[in-house]
């Protein structure tokens, strides 16, 4: 059953990978601010009739509602601010560089606020998975890695990736009350009515073309309602530090991306990059014969 999830996954991280070449493209027509708010007020009203719809209610328990605010807070309004001042400041290899550390962050966050933990099998597994997204995103050349060096951009998209971690884990307990359609629902309501009155002024799109509609159409309805739904599902079935795991193939997906429609190279060292993230997603996936095995090999990932 938990198949389904990693697929859906899957298809979330194939979703997301044009998000930074979309929103790099985005930037150049109004500012961080207008774009988060015009994204999510369209998910927003996307989602709405499909909630009804499906729930035959738009209102979440009151007791979730803190949770879904702090979602929003981290999810829709850092995370979002965070990633187009770093596509405004840094390359988009960088910022595709930088988001590899997602799964990473996700699990310590997991850790020190959900006290979930990871088995050594699963820290081989996330390595082996890191290390692959490094040689898709290096194309082999490890001096791209060794030459990498920190700007305000880098250090913008590593704040994105720490609101992240923050709003899986959030995430992860708010749905445990809403389900994954209210709780993205929420998230970007409360997103938008925080993000708005620093806005409202300077609310402003530049040169608003049709190429310019249907890039934020593409990160509003497919990256956004789709990926996020998705997400959101594959965090509470399978738990916030296994869906991270799925986020490695972004950096693949966009390679292959811009293979078919850029032609751009796709060199057998990045496909070997892709065959180690994907076995390192296996094993980390993998489920254990032995429960108690498992169990007693659990480590401590604090340090």
């Amino acid at each position: 059953m938990k198949q389904i999830y990693y697929v859906l996954l899957l298809f979330t991280s194939m979703l997301w990978a044009g998000n930074f070449v979309a929103g790099k493209f985005l930037i150049g027509h109004a500012s961080f601010l207008t774009l988060t708010s015009i994204r999510w007020m369209i998910a927003v009203l996307f989602l709405l009739p499909f909630v009804w719809i499906k729930e035959k209610r738009l209102f979440p328990p009151k007791k979730s509602l803190f949770l879904l605010f702090l979602m929003g807070m981290t999810g829709v309004d850092l995370f979002n601010i965070f990633m187009f001042l770093a596509l405004e400041r840094t390359s988009a290899d960088n910022v595709g560089l930088i988001s590899a550390l997602n799964p990473i962050a996700i699990a310590i966050t997991s850790f020190f606020i959900l006290k979930e933990k990871m088995s050594l099998r699963q820290v081989i597994g996330m390595v082996l998975s890191f290390l692959g997204v490094l040689v898709v995103i290096s194309q082999g050349d490890w001096q791209r890695i060794l030459n990498f060096s920190f700007n305000t951009g880098d250090l913008f998209m590593l704040a994105a990736v720490g609101a992240w971690g923050l709003y899986s884990v959030v995430g992860k307990k708010v749905m445990n009350q809403v389900t994954p359609f209210m709780s993205t629902l929420w998230a970007g309501i409360f997103g938008v009515l925080t993000l708005l009155p620093f806005n409202l002024f300077t609310f402003k799109v530049t040169n608003p073309y049709v190429s310019f509609w249907l890039a934020t159409g593409y990160v509003s309805i497919g990256a956004t309602v789709l990926g996020m739904v998705f997400w959101n599902l594959g965090v509470q079935k399978i738990g916030g530090t296994t869906s991270g795991m799925f986020l490695n193939f972004n950096p693949i997906f966009t390679a292959i991306f811009a293979y078919v429609l850029l032609n751009e190279h796709f060199s057998f060292v990045q496909m070997i990059g892709t065959l180690f993230v994907i076995i390192g997603v296996y094993i980390f996936t993998l489920k254990s014969n032995s429960k108690q095995a498992e169990k007693d090999k659990e480590i401590n990932i604090s340090a």
